[in-house]
């Protein structure tokens, strides 16, 4: 027993000398302690940077971010703002403090641990898919709300919204806008408590299975990435049946759908999934079960005769005689909108009551349609009448070629204007490719004009589906779009001669291996799938002398040689080559088409560009797009085809690419980066977007005076700015219109005006975007009079440009063109990330500077402290979202005047009489420098607006003194009218802030959004410092638009309305509780507010609307009856996870 508590205690002893050797180190090994953390922070801030290059590809491509990636760089964060500060000592500084250090030395050595952990952790992928937006990328421009669709608007949303039905037919006739209702209706219900997707794809005569699986899982982020075409369908029912509520638009259903093909739900097991039919046909609603079942009618005559005037411009002070004819020609149109909207645009702007009359009798006239169908009989008549109304060859000419493509399909105006060309629509001496570019504008924008099109994104434009099946009617003796796989119509193909234009789907195979009359042919397109070696038989281009257009895909998952046989050299008439996801290998035989001028090779292999084409003539276009070139550098061929016009040279670059010299050219895009390249192609005519060097030092400087679009993205050729470093400021870059650069390590300006004596030259005069990205020297972007030059500038992005001082070098007092142009009048959008020695955006803010601005976003700038500096007559009437993000010492967005000129005099005289104030808006600390120090109880009434602002906007001051000491309590943002007009405000890691707004500005607001995260200081969010600002004009509405509130970690919240008392001075003499409402409240998220007591103090009781959504986590301290008032059906109290 004696042996047991001998060797007891003897282990005891050690574990206890041990912890306190291990303890010890705290105080004696603090110096080690110190460097080994810092030591681990270094590698901490290298795999930050390694990181952040990784979200940085990931938002290139567009990805998001994983939400564990960004909690892993929010956590890096912290810890490398960890400052080991220089050690305390005591008794007059003689001694360490070992208390300091045993404590100190205990937290770093736990904060070690924690960086060892996280450099444990590995992502080998950040990247998260974006969903693809659903129904509300449509605009509703053209929806007009007649009194008979607003019956079945509602109808349908009852019956969508109606959990006993789960399919919901909308039927009718073609064209009367069953496709812009059920959009409309889905974008209305799209909301989190309704549907959280609304999805639409296009069904149309022959379902096609994968592509209705691919529109609906694109905006839900599924992928079918290795899964077999029978799992696909599985994959999509799993998704569906997830719990989330989704909504189907199923359009244009001809016949009844498998949903198991598909992969969309049944009635009995959809689970939140609901499906709404559009279709022609009242039999298909009933084969598809559909519970409810809503039938749209025709307009009614006057609605029909209000939307012909719309769409012809014609108003009630019209000539009467043009009137009555417009109103036989609408009723002519049998109330049916497609043909209402086709034939009025196509009569607007027609003066001439003879070309009213003539419309009228054709429209009148009985026409033979041959077999076109009694429900299209009436819009074939009324579409055939616009197509010939256009008297434009062109532009009938287009108009047929749209109808080629695919049901749905938005389609390029490039691609028209090279298909345009190719066909002859032009002539043949149409002069350059730019001039035909216009001419081909020119009959879209007639076509649109005429709603025969309609507009798509920028630059895309899209058939109706009527519209398209009538222009098939229309050129169904010259247009033949056939599936090789279907035999009826591959024996309808064989038995035509006049086949002008045809469209093969299919096998690639079937297409040469078909027996048909060519002789006429003009354009082939085959959009067709490909297995294995095929080749082009001898024979097949023998029969086809006046083939103008060539276009042949294959689809794979890679390009499958493709072999040309010699006889491609009798296409005499050839115009147009393009070639997609082949091997073609040898394409010498090209250089025998003399009167080619258009090739384009996307996602094709080929051996080399071979040199025969130097010699083509008439060769304008050339696209290499995705290309893998095995042999030599292509543009030593390139830069001999003296005829070359535009050059579209896309992520094709070799080995051999160096040194690269260019022809003269009107067009070109040169890109080395997938990502970029596809944002320029189609909307820029001239553009640089490169990661690497592979130019002469003259064709750079070329590019640079001529691009539209720059990227450059690790490209360091020691110039220190683009003007004078690569052009010469005399030049200008006056064509740039978009900039970006990124990790550009020697850039310190982009233009230095240092060594100019004379006025500077304009520069940049069309830009629009910059965006700079990790240039590590970058300490300023422009001076004043670069800036006050730039007139169209709309977006400035600037980000991890450490070492930035200032977007505008300036001396304010100084600047003379102050008169002049207005700052950045067009710019919107605003963003700074990790910038931290900024102290201001601007130095110096002036009337009529910013005029547009509608976003500011400031992220982890550490040195800034307002946004503006000096200013006069401020308004940023446009702001509507501000967003700031780890700001630490962020006090305002204008800074008082006195912090800006370095004196406090100014404040500390006292002053009998208020000067007058000639700014229409500023802070309210503004105001105190100017007021009156006496603690004197007479009154003065200082107008903050201009004579044409509301008299309401007027503040009373009472002991001016007084009420600086309560703003200096209250620490809130500007007071100001500049904030009236935001309406989504974000702040983020804002540790000086005790309060966002002053009660009587909270009332005047727009906000709509507000968001505010991790604000150590914040005590409340509204605060009442009594003001008295034009008494109590705000009333009982605080927020009167607010529909969203989220606070979350701020530790010292203790009431979202405060108060601060009015002791010595100004006492509070109404005992009377005042009632504060939110209307428009919706959404109230408090997430981890240890310290929240409840929403306001005594002095209130806040009312609330019945609201959607309530949080509570992890808010220890409420007291649930002081907000029980509010709380609704879905208020929901959690612990945090």
């Amino acid at each position: 027993m004696e042996c047991f508590l001998t060797n007891l205690g003897t282990t005891l002893t050690e574990k206890v000398l041990n912890k306190a050797i291990e303890k010890s180190r705290n105080i004696f090994c603090f110096t080690c302690i110190v460097k080994e953390f810092n030591e681990e922070k270094d590698k901490l801030e290298a795999g930050k940077e390694t990181m952040r290059e990784k979200f940085q590809v990931a938002t290139n491509k567009g990805k998001g971010i994983k939400y564990d990636a960004r909690f892993w760089e929010e956590q890096a964060n912290k810890l490398i703002q960890e400052n080991t500060e220089p050690n305390k000592r005591c008794f007059l500084g003689f001694c360490p403090d070992f208390i300091w250090r045993y404590k100190r030395g205990e937290d770093l050595l736990t904060k070690t641990k924690e960086i060892r952990k996280l450099m444990e952790e590995k992502f080998e992928n950040v990247e998260l898919d974006r969903h693809l937006p659903g129904v509300e990328r449509y605009s509703s421009q053209y929806y007009i709300s007649f009194e008979s669709r607003k019956l079945k608007y509602e109808e349908l949303l009852d019956a969508l919204r109606d959990d006993n039905n789960y399919i919901t037919g909308l039927q009718g006739m073609g064209g009367t806008g069953k496709t812009t209702l059920a959009k409309e209706v889905g974008k209305q219900l799209k909301t989190p408590e309704q549907f959280k997707h609304v999805i639409d794809t296009k069904v149309s005569f022959t379902p096609d299975i994968k592509k209705i699986q691919d529109d609906i899982a694109g905006p839900l982020g599924l992928e079918f990435k290795g899964i077999s075409e029978s799992d696909r369908s599985k994959e999509l029912w799993s998704r569906l049946t997830n719990g989330e509520k989704i909504l189907l638009i199923l359009d244009d259903v001809w016949g009844n759908l498998n949903f198991d093909d598909i992969g969309i739900p049944k009635s009995d097991n959809h689970k939140g999934c609901k499906v709404l039919v559009t279709t022609r046909n009242l039999r298909v609603c009933n084969q598809m079960v559909c519970e409810n079942k809503i039938q749209l009618d025709l307009l009614n005559e006057e609605e029909a005769w209000s939307m012909f005037k719309l769409h012809a411009n014609l108003t009630d002070n019209s000539s009467q005689s043009i009137l009555e004819k417009g109103r036989k020609i609408a009723t002519e149109c049998k109330r049916l909108p497609v043909a209402i909207a086709t034939v009025a645009s196509s009569l607007k702007g027609q003066k001439r009551r003879e070309e009213w009359d003539i419309s009228l009798k054709t429209l009148q006239k009985l026409v033979s349609v041959g077999d076109v169908g009694d429900d299209l009989v009436d819009i074939y008549k009324c579409l055939k009448f616009s197509y010939d109304f256009l008297k434009d060859k062109k532009a009938e000419g287009l108009f047929l070629l749209c109808s080629t493509f695919p049901e749905n399909a938005e389609i390029s105006t490039e691609v028209l204007t090279r298909l345009g060309i190719g066909v002859g629509l032009f002539g043949d001496d149409y002069g350059s490719y730019e001039d035909a570019r216009t001419q081909a504008t020119a009959s879209k924008n007639k076509l649109l004009d005429s709603c025969l099109l309609l507009e798509a994104e920028e630059g895309y434009v899209k058939m109706h589906d009527l519209v398209r099946e009538v222009a098939q009617l229309i050129g169904k003796n010259e247009i033949k779009i056939v599936n090789f796989s279907n035999k009826s119509q591959k024996s309808l193909v064989e038995s035509d001669k006049k086949i002008k234009y045809l469209i093969c789907e299919g096998n690639l195979r079937d297409l040469f291996a078909n027996k048909f009359d060519v002789s006429e042919l003009e354009i082939l397109i085959g959009d067709m799938h490909m297995k294995g070696f095929l080749q082009i038989p001898i024979s097949f281009f023998k029969n086809i002398p006046r083939l103008r257009v060539l276009n042949l895909s294959g689809h794979s998952s890679y390009p499958h040689p493709l072999s040309l046989p010699q006889s491609m050299e009798l296409l005499s008439n050839i115009r147009s080559l393009s070639f997609a996801q082949v091997d073609l290998s040898d394409i010498s035989v090209f250089g025998g088409l003399q009167s080619l001028e258009t090739l384009e090779l996307t996602h094709c292999a080929i051996d080399e560009l071979p040199h025969e084409i130097e010699k083509l003539k008439n060769f304008r276009l050339l696209t290499l797009e995705k290309c893998y070139i095995r042999n030599n550098n292509p543009f030593e061929v390139i830069q001999r085809c003296t005829s070359l016009e535009e050059l579209y040279f896309l992520n094709s670059f070799n080995d051999s690419c160096k040194e690269i010299t260019l022809p003269t050219l009107q067009r070109y895009c040169l890109s080395d980066n997938t990502d970029y390249a596809y944002k320029m192609k189609d909307t820029i005519s001239r553009g640089v977007s490169l990661t690497w060097d592979y130019f002469s030092e003259a064709t750079f400087k070329y590019l640079m005076e001529t691009t539209e679009l720059l990227h450059l993205e690790g490209i360091d050729k020691g110039w220190r700015n683009l003007m004078p470093g690569i052009v010469s400021i005399d030049n200008g870059m006056n064509d740039l219109i978009k900039l970006y650069l990124r990790n550009c390590h020697q850039v310190q300006c982009l233009v230095d005006t240092k060594h100019i004596n004379s006025q500077v030259p304009s520069v940049f005069s069309n830009l629009k975007t910059v965006t700079l990205d990790s240039c590590s020297m970058l300490v300023s972007i422009f001076d004043m009079s670069t800036s006050r030059g730039l007139l169209l500038l709309e977006t400035l992005k600037i980000f991890h440009c450490k070492k930035l001082e200032n977007i505008i070098t300036t001396d304010c007092d100084n600047d003379n063109n102050n008169s002049c142009n207005s700052m950045f009048p067009n710019l919107k959008f605003l963003c700074i990330y990790d910038s931290p020695k900024l102290q201001f955006v601007l130095p110096c803010y002036s009337a009529g500077d910013f005029l547009l601005l509608e976003y500011i976003g400031i992220q982890k700038c550490a040195e800034l402290k307002y946004i503006f500096g000096q200013h006069q007559d401020a308004q940023l009437a446009s702001l509507k979202q501000l967003e700031l993000d780890d700001v630490p010492n962020f006090i305002d967005i204008f800074p008082e005047p006195s912090s800006i000129k370095g004196s406090s005099n100014s404040i500390s005289k006292p002053q009998t009489k208020l000067e007058p104030v000639k700014s229409n808006t500023f802070s309210w600390s503004q105001i105190c420098c100017y007021g009156n120090k006496s603690r004197g109880s007479t009154s003065t009434k200082m107008s903050l607006v201009s004579k044409d602002q509301p008299k309401d906007c007027s503040i009373t001051l009472e002991s001016s003194s007084y009420f600086h000491n309560l703003w200096e309590r209250a620490q809130c943002l500007s007071k100001s009218h500049i904030m009236c007009n935001i309406k989504k405000m974000t702040l983020y890691r804002l540790p000086k802030i005790k309060s966002v707004f002053v009660m009587s500005v909270a009332s005047k607001l727009s906000l709509e959004s507000l968001d505010i995260v991790n604000c150590d200081e914040l005590e409340h969010i509204i605060v009442d410092i009594e003001d008295g600002s034009g008494g109590n004009n705000w009333g009982n509405n605080v927020f009167p638009k607010l529909k969203e509130l989220l606070v979350f970690s701020c530790e010292k919240l203790e009431y979202i309305f405060g108060h601060i008392d009015a002791t010595d001075h100004h006492q509070n003499h109404n005992n009377e509780v005042t009632h504060l409402h939110l209307p428009a409240l919706k959404y109230l998220k408090l997430h981890r507010l240890q310290s929240l007591i409840g929403m306001c103090t005594k002095h209130y009781c806040t009312t609330l609307p019945p609201l959607t959504l309530v949080e509570l986590v992890a808010c220890s301290k409420v007291d649930i009856t002081s907000i029980g008032d509010f709380i609704g059906p879905n208020y929901s109290n959690k612990v945090p996870t």
